[in-house]
């Protein structure tokens, strides 16, 4: 079970990855800035919860 879990999460994470990189080259500078502070923060959320499981 944990072995899917992590599989999904790096799947979903990687295609994330590259959703982002197509939104972002549409972005303005503003837009892109408060991306990437959105994006750290969900990124360190994700690390706490990990380190939680």
């Amino acid at each position: 079970m944990r072995n899917r879990f992590m599989s999904g999460m790096l799947t979903g994470s990687i295609l994330g990855v590259t959703a982002s990189m197509f939104a972002a080259n549409k972005m303005t500078p503003r837009q892109r800035r408060k991306m990437m502070k959105r994006s750290k923060n969900l990124l360190f959320n994700a690390i706490d919860f990990m380190n939680f499981m």
